[in-house]
């Protein structure tokens, strides 16, 4: 499995699950955060922290739109971050 690859398991657990977001760890290249940033934010997730020295930002991403966050560029990995949150709420 790729590095820049999310965890399929715990993505499909999610959907399973009923979770609409997951918490994604994204490692970002060097100058890139901004644009990152602004891609995510263009594919519905909400950008929780970051820390720019290291180069990692904290999003809670659409469930549907993992993988898309794989395809920004200036992105080098993504990981699915614990815990997951934000279930649908049972009927």
């Amino acid at each position: 499995m790729s590095s820049a690859k999310p965890d399929k398991n715990r993505i499909e657990q999610a959907k399973r699950d009923g979770h609409l977001t997951v918490p994604l760890m994204i490692s970002v290249r060097p100058g890139r955060d901004e644009e990152v940033e602004q891609a995510l934010t263009r594919l519905g997730a909400t950008v929780e922290s970051r820390d720019r020295r290291i180069g990692y930002l904290r999003a809670e991403m659409p469930v549907d739109r993992v993988e898309d966050a794989n395809l920004i560029s200036g992105v080098s990995k993504v990981d699915v971050d614990e815990p997951l949150g934000n279930k649908l709420p049972e009927p």
